[in-house]
């Protein structure tokens, strides 16, 4: 039987609603394989539109004998193009109304989150990022879907031994569930392998810091390909194996539209990628190859 209190209901309208002062930020992957490629480029390009990048190939070596003319070491050489033809953005526009009354300055903080996301897109995007690449990778090891092995990383090092491709800048990028995988193999955690202090570390903080002399990094946005669930292409590469090319990174444009009464901003990148074909060691000269680069297929 109601006995008439003074609850929520009749002070309903006395009772404030409180928006927190702190907003609550959308979650960010890990961006790191745009650091790990080759932008040694960008210098050249800080205008134009094509770089020509030229093979230089060992000459060969030959036997001269007694009273012989020598031959003469003539190699054709190749380069390999690309054309800066990419150019993404992110665009929005806050009216003067929404500035004004918010409590957070709104055009301030979707500006400052647009460089997230372009970086991420130009990482992660499954067609117009880096992450399109690795399905096209001519060296591939593994299965899509599942845990690889011990054996498929190393048939991955292997990949690049053969390719005479140098140890340093070397570099081991995957995606989350190819790492839970990792931490399943006792070469990598235990610590009569890596020592205690990594074993701890492995253990502890499900941090794995190199595996065969490559530095490991994780990132979600490996999964971005393949598209389906519980699938994903990591990376064992060489830095020289793929060139980045930002021409413009993350430009803010910003103006004023009257009849939107507010401001419009844009921000946009220039940018374009390949995975480059490199010269091999053949004295003589030879077919320029994508060999610095291996798929991990897993999880």
């Amino acid at each position: 039987m109601a006995i008439s209190t003074t609850g929520i209901t009749p002070a309903n309208v006395f009772i404030p609603e409180i928006w927190a002062a702190e907003v609550s930020d959308a979650t960010q992957a890990n961006v790191v394989l745009a650091g790990l490629v080759d932008r040694q480029y960008e210098d050249d390009m800080k205008f134009g539109r094509i770089v020509h990048i030229k093979d230089w190939s060992n000459p060969a070596v030959r036997i001269k004998s007694e009273d012989s003319t020598a031959t003469w070491s003539n190699i054709t050489e190749t380069d390999q193009d690309i054309t800066i033809s990419r150019q993404a953005y992110t665009a929005f526009l806050v009216e003067d109304i929404a500035e004004a009354q918010a409590s957070t300055e709104v055009r301030s903080r979707y500006t400052d989150k647009s460089g997230y996301s372009l970086a991420a897109f130009v990482e992660g995007d499954a067609t117009s990022g880096l992450a399109s690449l690795p399905a096209s990778f001519s060296q591939a090891v593994g299965t899509v879907g599942v845990d690889p092995t011990d054996d498929d990383i190393l048939r991955c090092v292997r990949y690049l031994d053969d390719g005479d491709v140098p140890e340093d800048g070397r570099f081991f990028y995957v995606s989350p569930g190819t790492y839970s995988a990792m931490l399943k193999i006792d070469k990598f955690t235990r610590a009569d392998f890596v020592g205690q202090a990594d074993a701890e570390m492995a253990i502890k903080r499900a941090k794995v810091g190199m595996v065969y002399n490559a530095p490991v990094y994780k990132s979600s946005l490996a999964n971005n390909a393949p598209s389906s669930a519980g699938t994903s292409y990591s990376w064992f590469c060489h830095e020289r194996g793929v060139a980045l090319i930002m021409q413009r990174e993350a430009v803010v444009n910003s103006d004023y539209v009257i009849l939107e009464t507010g401001w419009g901003v844009l921000v946009y990148s220039i940018y374009n990628f390949a995975e480059r074909l490199i010269a091999p060691s053949t004295l003589g000269g030879g077919t320029s190859t994508d060999r610095f680069n291996v798929t991990l297929s897993g999880p």
